[in-house]
């Protein structure tokens, strides 16, 4: 049984958010739920990680996180090895990972998370890759465009259709590479759009999942190499944005699975994990089994 929560570090985004008063939410939650609280404001890339860190040292019972997967990713860096539990407020435009987990979007009933009784905790894996961590995915070409092309403006403005228009444009000038793959001791070559090497069943963009069964708590990380991307893979995109449901699976991919997974393409692609953009090759990528204990919905431990 997880002890209640007494006394939280929040970590807030301020340019994350869809037009929410964070603060008094936030406010009249912990209130109801009798916790200390303080929050950190974020202003610039990598003070989540810093913030997450200093929470760490003050002894903290749990750390929340209002923001996008970007934020939630700079603060699980923080929290590596550390033990502290991870509340997860979403505030983001996509929030794979609170959907993956089952973590309310409504930002006052992700709170109330906190009042469960008792807390129910699910441990997670994280990727690394040349001191980088992550929870979603590393992606190459077609779906790290996809990522870069979607601005903060039009994410505001419209959400999560912003990654729809930037697939479109991706798409008039997306070309195959040949990716050299080595999983587990194994090596393959095969030529694609977009190599993933994915932690969640969702692939990073709309609802898309390759297979249901991908778990983020199996030790093991998955690679997705899409062979085709056209317009029938716009139209899937449209109607799982339409219908807010993910269809069981799609065509035109290879699937693997491993633990230790190295990845270079011919010709360079650009690269994106979490949403961040590199420009490094080849990737040596590790999984980190039940890195990190986050708060879940009772159903979802």
């Amino acid at each position: 049984m997880e002890k209640k929560i007494g006394n939280i570090r929040v970590i807030i985004n301020p340019a994350a958010g869809r037009g929410e008063s964070v603060l008094p939410v936030l406010n009249l939650s912990m209130k109801e739920a009798g916790i200390k609280w303080h929050a950190s404001i974020t202003h610039e890339a990598g003070e989540a990680i810093k913030f997450a860190k200093a929470a760490v040292k003050e002894g903290v019972d749990a750390l929340a996180v209002f923001g996008g997967d970007g934020t939630l990713m700079e603060a699980i860096s923080g929290l590596m090895g550390s033990g502290v539990p991870l509340v997860i407020l979403p505030g983001g435009s996509a929030n794979i990972m609170a959907k993956e987990l089952g973590i309310p979007q409504d930002l006052k009933e992700a709170c109330a998370l906190m009042s469960q009784v008792p807390l129910t905790m699910k441990t997670i894996d994280v990727g690394q890759f040349s001191g980088h961590y992550f929870i979603l995915g590393v992606s190459l070409g077609f779906g790290a465009d996809l990522i870069e092309g979607a601005d903060r403006e039009t994410k505001n403005r419209i959400g999560f259709f912003a990654y729809f228009l930037s697939a479109a444009a991706a798409l008039k000038k997306a070309k195959k590479a040949v990716y050299h793959l080595e999983i587990d001791g194994q090596k393959h070559e095969v030529q694609g759009l977009t190599c993933i090497v994915t932690n969640t069943g969702n692939l990073g963009f709309s609802n898309i999942s390759y297979d249901k069964h991908i778990d983020v708590s199996d030790g093991l990380l998955d690679v997705v190499v899409v062979r085709e991307a056209n317009l029938s893979l716009l139209k899937l995109m449209a109607v799982t944005l339409l219908k807010r449901e993910r269809p069981d699976n799609f065509e035109l991919v290879e699937h693997w699975q491993g633990k230790d997974i190295s990845v270079s393409s011919s010709p360079k692609q650009t690269i994106q994990y979490d949403g961040e953009v590199l420009k490094e090759m080849p990737l040596h990528i590790k999984i980190i089994p039940e890195a990190i204990r986050v708060l879940v919905p009772k159903e979802k431990a």
